[in-house]
């Protein structure tokens, strides 16, 4: 499996990239595996930003001129999270692209029934994507928050009231530091399911108008979904 998993990461960036106008074939997948001091850097300046997830660097797959694209361990702070693998294309000007890699973990057996068959039908009829959203309160260019934190619950109650009928949200604390000065930021952490794409970007759209946002951080996770209402 170990072999398997690391010919889809070859696979998968040979057939990413990420450079405007260059070809896959540019990238030197015979680079240093090791993060280095000095892209280490880079990938700390290009992270430094970000909320509401962990990502830590575990080895460089390949270069493309001044991009790197490293293999990561992401999670999501909030309590008892695992780790999910993802690649991330870093620069100096920051992270170029962020992709989640369904390896194993993903990997769901299919349910066998008595006679030896098996079924996929139960779980693909539950088969569902959640959306975790990842939004911050504080003014995108002064860094002080736009709302109180009781004004900013209203706020996004009332979007997801209109876009979805219904909302889950969970409080949580951000905090990054620039030039030397350490920002806090209250963020609401939102969970959505049974929705699309499409709904939750155009949610996305009014909350990074409403917050004064430069964006939102999105997270696409497969699971499965049940309504359950006793025996």
């Amino acid at each position: 499996m170990k072999k398997f998993a690391a010919c889809m990461l070859v696979l998968l960036l040979l057939c990413t990239p990420v450079t405007a106008g260059a070809e896959a074939s540019d990238w030197d997948l015979s680079a240093p595996t090791e993060v280095t001091e000095e892209v280490r850097a880079i990938f700390d300046k290009a992270t430094e930003g970000l909320l509401g997830v962990s990502y830590v660097p575990v080895c460089v797959l390949g270069v493309q001129g001044d991009t790197y694209c490293i293999l990561c361990k992401a999670t999501v702070i909030y309590p008892n999270a695992e780790p999910n693998n993802v690649l991330m294309y870093v620069n100096e000007d920051g992270i170029q692209n962020i992709y989640e890699l369904w390896i194993d973990k993903h990997d769901k057996k299919e349910e066998v029934r008595d006679d030896g068959e098996q079924d996929s039908a139960a779980s693909e009829t539950n088969a569902d994507i959640q959306y975790v959203m990842y939004l911050g309160t504080n003014d995108k260019d002064t860094n002080k928050p736009v709302f109180t934190e009781a004004e900013a619950q209203e706020q996004v109650k009332d979007i997801l009231i209109r876009h979805f009928g219904g909302y889950t949200i969970q409080e949580a604390s951000g905090g990054w530091i620039d030039e030397g000065t350490v920002y806090q930021e209250y963020t609401l952490v939102i969970y959505l399911s049974d929705t699309t794409e499409e709904a939750v970007h155009a949610a996305a759209d009014e909350m990074i108008e409403t917050f004064r946002q430069s964006s939102v951080l999105i997270q696409t996770n497969p699971t499965r979904t049940e309504f359950y209402s006793g025996s």
